[in-house]
């Protein structure tokens, strides 16, 4: 038997029930519809008609009185008025006997209705100032009102109580059918009781078993059979589980080599990475390492709070923000290992779900202790070279100089031309010199940085004065767009003046004529002022972006003749305010350069 036909026949003695008191339900909704059709179609009506007459007679009476009392007209035009009301009223009456002894009544109300009529025509005849009609009135004319009102109203009174006994009977067929309605729905309550008991016993019992070896199958417990008890749904269902635990037992079985060999493979190949590497949970719980992580560690004190600033990276992708992958050595982190100073560039990368939220983090920590070395080499050697070159160019530049003012004798065009060219190529020669040992200090930490406190509006004001004649001179415009009420900043405007020069030099440098150069200053967020220039030039290819403010970098398309430091200097000028510096662009649409400053509180 299947499982519809087992539910459809445990229902069908509920279905069976409800039917018959539905069916009970519409007669007896059918017979108290009825009488109390009776009720409103008959009596109501008797009871009304009965009303009427007796308003009626006691009007015509009224008006015999107000002829009586010398109100003539006035008397037989109420008269007139209610006869004939009282004549259809009677008719109704007539023509709706439906109680025993209803007609009698109603023809004893005729007959005296006629005698009335009589003496109220006799009565009308009389002179108005004669005896007669008080006489008449008293003697025949009251006496038969009083029997006409007293007879309607035992009309009425026999009419209502047969309403009541009415409803006596419909309440009561209510009150009946209610018990045996109540009657019926207990029995229905004990059905379905059973009903339900035994489905529960056939179906339910035999889920909450496949239910319960599912939730094990879903821990990992491949182990599981469950007894086929029928072959309805439910014993389908439990066919299809045991093959499906029968396929994943086999499934394990053959993957679990392939499992181990990968793992495997993937703990030999973290051994064989000579960097530290670490795996990370959003906890910061360290979940796996390398061989090189494990002795790093060890010999670092175990925690890795104690590497730097390495937690502060950790933290910061765990939260969302991008993954963190320098480029330089400056952010290379020093450790004490063995008594010698070992430099390591920590490159730190979240791992996502689908959702993009981290679940975890890998950081690798990359020995570039020789780097960092050839590094300062590099560096020394620059700055003592540039030092050694500046001296003897300083001569240079003087006797050229000198030669140029003519003080030594005079020159002729040529010699005089070539001189210029000389001068020229010797003082750029000397910034691209003064260019190395800027960039010389800001590596070796001898920068000097005196920072004072100054308004937004006014630094971006100076820069603006300084440099309008700069941007006018090339056929272009400045504009100038502040956000009012900036906080102040900290910072040694010569430096930052630097910034802006160069910002502003390279607008100028690749605006078209006519174009408009904009100097920006508004709120980054609560904690950093934004400070940029916006041109309308020929803007920076993605790949170029990337590169830009590197050392010694200049774009091939530029035609720059200068060392490529200026942007790079820039860049250091700025960490060493505590901001950061950037570009958006997008080629042939314009670029800007952009850098932060912390806002003084």
């Amino acid at each position: 038997m299947t499982l519809n036909r087992r539910l459809l026949l445990g229902v069908a003695p509920l279905l069976l029930i409800f039917l018959a008191v539905g069916i009970y339900a519409i007669f007896l909704f059918s017979k108290l519809g009825g009488a109390i059709d009776i009720i409103l179609r008959e009596n109501y009506r008797s009871v009304v008609a009965s009303q009427n007459m007796k308003e009626a007679s006691e009007r015509m009476d009224s008006g015999l009185l107000f002829m009586l009392g010398g109100e003539e007209e006035r008397g037989k035009q109420l008269f007139r008025q209610n006869t004939p009301i009282f004549e259809q009223n009677s008719d109704i009456e007539a023509k709706n006997i439906t109680l025993p002894g209803e007609g009698d009544l109603e023809n004893k109300v005729r007959q005296l209705y006629a005698k009335y009529l009589d003496a109220a025509s006799k009565f009308i005849a009389l002179p108005p100032s004669g005896p007669g009609r008080r006489t008449l009135y008293f003697d025949q004319l009251l006496p038969t009102f009083t029997a006409i009102k007293e007879t309607a109203n035992h009309i009425l009174e026999i009419n209502e109580q047969n309403m009541v006994e009415a409803n006596n009977e419909a309440r009561r067929q209510s009150h009946e059918a209610s018990r045996y309605m109540i009657g019926t729905l207990f029995t229905g309550f004990v059905v379905a009781t059973g009903v339900t008991y035994l489905l529960a016993r056939s179906i339910v019992q035999p889920v909450q078993t496949l239910t319960e070896s599912a939730r094990q199958l879903g821990e990992g417990n491949l182990d599981q059979h469950v007894t086929v008890q029928s072959q309805d749904e439910v014993g389908k269902l439990a066919e299809a589980f045991n093959k499906m635990a029968a396929k994943l037992r086999a499934y394990r079985q053959s993957t679990t080599e392939q499992i181990l060999q990968a793992q495997q493979t993937t703990e030999s190949a973290l051994r064989a990475f000579p960097d530290p590497i670490l795996v990370f949970s959003p906890e910061k719980e360290i979940q796996l390492q390398n061989v090189a992580a494990e002795r790093f560690f060890k010999q670092v004190g175990g925690n890795i709070d104690s590497v730097g600033t390495l937690s502060s990276y950790i933290d910061q992708s765990l939260k969302g923000s991008a993954d963190f992958q320098p480029t330089s050595f400056d952010k290379a982190i020093l450790v004490n290992l063995d008594g010698s100073e070992k430099f390591y560039l920590p490159r730190v990368l979240a791992m996502r779900n689908e959702m993009g939220n981290p679940v975890g983090v890998v950081v690798v920590l990359q020995d570039v202790t020789r780097f960092r070395v050839a590094d300062d080499v590099k560096t020394d050697l620059i700055a003592t070279v540039s030092h050694e070159l500046k001296t003897p160019l300083t001569s240079i530049q003087l006797a050229i100089y000198l030669l140029l003012d003519e003080k030594v004798g005079a020159l002729t065009p040529k010699q005089t031309g070539l001189l210029i060219a000389a001068r020229n190529n010797s003082d750029r020669l000397f910034e691209m010199i003064e260019e190395l040992l800027d960039m010389a200090r800001f590596e070796g930490g001898a920068a000097l940085i005196e920072k004072k406190p100054v308004s937004c509006q006014q630094l971006i004001d100076e820069v603006a004065s300084r440099e309008k004649e700069l941007v006018t001179s090339r056929g272009l415009e400045l504009k100038v767009e502040a956000s009012p009420n900036l906080p102040r900043v900290e910072v040694s405007r010569s430096r930052i003046n630097q910034v802006f020069e160069n910002f502003i030099s390279n607008a100028v440098k690749y605006s078209p004529s006519g174009s408009v150069i904009t100097l920006m200053a508004r709120r980054e967020d609560a904690k950093n002022i934004r400070f940029a220039v916006k041109d309308e030039g020929i803007g920076v290819s993605k790949e170029l972006r990337r590169r830009i403010f590197d050392k010694f970098f200049r774009a091939s398309e530029s035609g720059d003749e200068g060392a490529g430091l200026g942007l790079s200097i820039a860049r250091e000028i700025v960490l060493a305010h505590g901001g950061n510096i950037g570009i958006e662009s997008e080629k042939g649409k314009g670029s800007e350069f952009f850098f932060t400053l912390p806002a003084l509180v």
